[in-house]
């Protein structure tokens, strides 16, 4: 990001998560405990902290949430330093930035979910009743509004490069890396994304709902929805930045090799060398390029992983 500072900066935010998170299950069984009763308090707690694991859950939310929060504009500062305000106005890039930091549809979006949440898990019947239950609903529909907010901050992010990747590069970007950190910070939130809906599925699938409702049992595939929601989200996010980045910079390189070529015919220079400049640069240049834009092993779709891990939790039911 912008440097190591920034990086543990955030660094020592992310367990801020896992602190609200503990403090809400804390908070939440104080007030059973005064409003119900000290049974009432030991049912919730253990609920809340072991049987539906929402500390952790809820904790891996949170922390990604804030993470993404406090970073959302290292994405678009990288693409405004690298290109200039004339070049963005001709694509769609401001609308889409206004988009991404509107907090006006972040919040509509996630209420919408949020409210979903909250009638799958009222439907679900959690084991209790009274305010404990109120208060592990709300707690699902907290961790649903969260993770919807980092999904629509991964797909504004898409849209943004999608704009960008229009603009004719006649300048080199490509020598200093300047997109260089797009992909990696995306990966990063990816591999958070991915954690947090595995551990929440994992969680809330084999929970020990009552399905006492109309709908019975058949709810239990409404657990499933944070993973079918991050499949398309997940397996964009894998390929596409990367896509942009290496579209952009191979416009680069190629008006490099065009300011080279001009430059080698006002030397004293045959033919032949003019020609193996061009090729050794064209070379070193594109083996550089994906070197860097390469798919490791470590990088491999995250989509893929989650998809298995749905599979994997259905049938072990």
């Amino acid at each position: 990001m912008d440097g190591s500072r920034q990086l543990f900066a955030l660094m020592n935010n992310a367990f801020l998560g896992f602190f609200l998170s503990a403090l809400y299950g804390v908070g939440t069984a104080a007030a059973v405990w005064a409003l119900v009763s000290e049974a009432e308090f030991q049912g919730y707690q253990k609920a809340f902290f072991v049987t539906f694991n929402c500390a952790i859950s809820g904790g891996l939310v949170m922390t990604t949430a804030i993470l993404v929060f406090k970073s959302q504009m290292y994405v678009p500062k990288v693409i405004e330093n690298t290109f200039s305000a004339r070049e963005l106005s001709q694509t769609s890039y401001t609308k889409q930035r206004t988009k991404f930091l509107s907090i006006v549809r972040s919040l509509t979006f996630s209420s919408s979910f949020a409210l979903a949440a909250c009638g799958i898990f009222y439907l679900a019947r959690f084991p209790l009743r009274g305010w404990g239950e109120t208060f592990l609903i709300l707690f699902g529909a907290i961790q649903y509004a969260l993770g919807v907010y980092v999904g629509r901050k991964l797909f504004y992010i898409a849209q943004m490069l999608r704009a960008i990747e229009a603009i004719p590069v006649r300048k080199d970007i490509f020598q200093s890396d300047k997109l260089g950190g797009i992909p990696t910070y995306i990966n990063a939130v990816s591999t958070l994304t991915i954690i947090l809906v595995f551990v929440a599925i994992r969680t809330y699938y084999h929970a020990p709902f009552e399905y006492t409702s109309l709908p019975g049992d058949s709810l239990r595939v409404l657990m499933l929805l944070p993973g079918v929601i991050a499949l398309p989200v997940l397996a964009l996010f894998n390929y596409y930045p990367r896509t942009v980045v290496r579209h952009l910079y191979q416009q680069s390189i190629n008006h490099s090799l065009r300011g080279i070529k001009r430059k080698l015919k006002d030397e004293a220079l045959s033919e032949y060398e003019r020609r193996w400049y061009l090729v050794e640069y064209d070379k070193i240049s594109r083996d550089e390029l994906r070197y860097r834009l390469r798919m490791t092993l470590t990088d491999l779709p995250m989509a893929v992983t989650l998809a298995i891990a749905l599979i994997s939790l259905m049938m072990t039911r």
